[in-house]
């Protein structure tokens, strides 16, 4: 009956049975519609209509070490998160149509007071999965050069993914860094080779948190690009990171570069080695006038 749109019809049947039993049935109602594609307008102020509703059948349970009383079919949640599913599925349908036309602006939903940004922005990067290449490159460097505000990295890194625009690596050095920061370390040898992945990665290492494993990523280029050799040795005098990065460049194959770097420490423990002791004349020091 919910196929043919009778309602009215299921909402007086359900009236006629008991607490119990209707919150269940509610419940199984619910989960049988599909929440692939959005319902008709009928069916949906249905389904707005039971999120509406309070579950009436309760029972105690312990959560957090407190007595709470919760539904025992809860067909409200169900109906809800429905909604929502069908909300998502509209808004990636929506995103996708513009995407493929060119005329989705990135700063229709990225703004600081959106209430609604994780899900639009889950809705864009689900649309995003089912288009062409050269669409997700002109949406990487159109936010390349745009000033936006962006909530996380979320975008960044799903963009980075599969384009590699240098510009955007960039823009991810500069945020705070977080997981997708660091992940997006392990595309750039995807799409960058030689100098383009040093100087990238060279650049990636300024931001504190993403220091050690940019050294590191940076220390297995093969072959090694000068920048990168010299980088290295430099920050062999930085107190902080020196030590390991003088275990990256011991477990390098570059000859001339565990040249320098001997030839570094060498002089560095010279300078450091303690001043040299005039030899004891052995004649006894004695007061001036004695």
């Amino acid at each position: 009956r919910l196929q043919e749109g009778q309602f009215a019809a299921i909402d007086s049947l359900l009236a006629t049975l008991s607490r119990e039993r209707r919150e269940f049935l509610l419940l199984q109602l619910l989960r049988d519609i599909p929440a692939t594609t959005p319902g008709s307008p009928a069916l949906q102020q249905w389904v707005e209509a039971q999120a509406d509703k309070a579950p009436e059948w309760l029972m105690e349970q312990q959560v957090d070490g407190f007595l709470v009383q919760q539904p025992v079919y809860d067909f409200a949640a169900q109906a809800r998160q429905l909604l929502g599913e069908w909300r998502l599925q509209s808004l990636m349908q929506r995103y996708r149509q513009q995407l493929a036309q060119g005329s989705f602006q990135l700063k229709s939903i990225y703004y600081s007071s959106n209430p609604d940004l994780a899900m639009q922005q889950q809705a864009l990067l689900l649309a995003l999965d089912t288009l062409p290449q050269p669409i997700w490159m002109r949406e990487a460097q159109a936010l390349a050069s745009q000033n936006i505000y962006l909530p996380d990295n979320h975008l960044l890194f799903h963009l980075l993914q599969r384009t590699g625009e240098p510009a955007l690596y960039g823009m991810l050095w500069r945020r705070p860094a977080d997981q997708d920061a660091l992940r997006a370390l392990s595309t750039i040898n995807r799409f960058h080779h030689g100098s383009a992945a040093s100087d990238l990665l060279i650049a990636a290492s300024r931001n504190a948190r993403l220091k050690l494993p940019a050294l590191q990523q940076l220390s297995q280029l093969s072959p090694l690009p000068d920048t990168a050799q010299q980088f290295l040795l430099a920050e062999l005098g930085n107190r902080q990171y020196s030590g390991q990065v003088a275990s990256l460049l011991l477990q390098m194959d570059e000859p001339r570069l565990l040249a320098q770097l001997a030839d570094r420490l060498t002089r560095q423990e010279k300078r450091h080695a303690s001043p040299v002791m005039l030899p004891d004349s052995g004649t006894p020091a004695a007061r001036p006038g004695l």
